[in-house]
């Protein structure tokens, strides 16, 4: 069974914080402030927030080269906020928000967000203390929210086939549209082309075109068919 990562449902936001240094401000004789980039936790269903320099210490790691043990700072353990905060895009929490929660009112939703928990992942991961802070019917969301993702689970594949059948309806699409621009050119359901061997397709495009195309040695009939009707004499005209 795998382990839970125990950051998975973590709120992580890096900002830069104006702090005075001292130091400057003393050799200066004026205030001076340097920018400084802060790592910001949340737990969720917790108050707590707490705040880190992103750059300082933040746990003991295993490396996998040494075999031992290698610091990590808060930046490399929250690696993708940061960066997307580097690169100053929004930085985001994965998971399904709490509005597509069809089981919460919004005075609801409210209420948990004020609790730092933004997804309904967040939600179903609530445990112990933090499920306690929710008050009355805090389980009963918690049910509701594990129910949501089982349910999500099992029609995964009914939605993986819909979408199948869907990218099947577009091909035969393309394909009439392909057998009505032959019939408009009045070549009917076959083409001169139907009968060419592979080798033939390429030598006939290479001969109108000046040039073999790249890659058509690994290219299907259909693609070479297609090809060498766009290279006739005709059609470039």
């Amino acid at each position: 069974m795998a382990v839970r990562d125990p950051d998975e449902h973590l709120v992580v936001l890096f900002k830069n914080v104006a702090l005075k240094n001292e130091v400057k401000t003393l050799a200066e004789g004026r205030p001076i402030f340097d920018d400084v980039e802060m790592c910001e936790v949340r737990w969720p269903g917790s108050r707590d927030v707490r705040i880190f320099p992103a750059n300082h210490f933040a746990r003991w790691v295993d490396d996998p080269f040494t075999g031992g043990q290698t610091t990590q700072s808060y930046a490399e353990r929250f690696a993708h906020q940061y960066r997307q905060f580097k690169s100053q895009h929004a930085q985001t929490k994965t998971g399904t928000p709490l509005d597509f929660a069809a089981f919460l009112t919004d005075g609801r939703r409210s209420e948990l967000k004020a609790q730092n928990i933004y997804t309904i992942e967040q939600l179903a991961a609530i445990d112990g203390a933090e499920l306690k802070n929710l008050g009355p019917g805090g389980r009963e969301m918690k049910n509701s929210a594990e129910a949501f993702i089982e349910e999500g689970k099992a029609s995964a594949p009914n939605k993986q086939m819909q979408a199948e059948l869907e990218a099947l309806k577009v091909r035969n699409a393309i394909l009439e549209e392909d057998m009505a621009a032959r019939k408009a050119r009045g070549e009917g359901a076959d083409s001169e082309f139907d009968a060419m061997s592979l080798d033939q397709l390429r030598a006939y495009i290479a001969e109108q075109t000046g040039q073999e195309p790249l890659g058509s040695k690994n290219m299907n009939r259909k693609t070479l068919v297609r090809m060498a009707e766009n290279s006739r004499p005709d059609k470039a005209a």
